[in-house]
């Protein structure tokens, strides 16, 4: 009898956002090129990269959220564990995607990163069901390395 092999799932987005202003007046151009309706991006003309996920910069938060993120949160609740890592050089956009603008005034700005959404979703969840108890422990840590 084969012994089904079993791996860890791991699913890998791609989230490029804009350029900002100081680099548009110091005449940068995007160097990505995306594949409609593919996960796919592609460096310069030739080099491309395909990944479970791929935003380019006119996504929103929240289609990056419901399509990458949520469905993590819905298999929490059926046993799963799950971790979300933003990973990038500085100023590439990581707290701009996990955190967003985010202010309580402001929960439902289109701005809200993934973490805010995250609990707001935990919670909703968490009130669905009535027969169960919940011990809910977050952690968040953010590393930042300067040479």
């Amino acid at each position: 009898m084969k012994e089904e092999v079993k791996g860890i799932p791991v699913r890998v987005a791609l989230r490029c956002r804009p350029l900002v202003p100081k680099e548009i007046s110091e005449g940068c151009q995007m160097c990505l090129s995306f594949v409609p309706g593919e996960p796919q991006v592609v460096v310069g003309t030739d080099k491309s990269f395909t990944y479970d996920f791929v935003f380019d910069p006119s996504t929103e938060q929240e289609e990056v959220f419901n399509t990458a993120v949520a469905p993590l949160i819905k298999g929490i609740f059926k046993g799963y564990n799950a971790t979300v890592l933003a990973y990038g050089q500085t100023g590439s956009g990581k707290t701009y995607s996990m955190g967003g603008t985010y202010t309580a005034e402001q929960e439902n700005e289109p701005t809200v990163g993934v973490i805010p959404r995250v609990i707001q979703l935990l919670f909703k969840e968490i009130d669905k069901k009535n027969d169960f108890e919940f011990t809910l422990k977050v952690s968040y840590l953010e590393v930042n390395y300067l040479s």
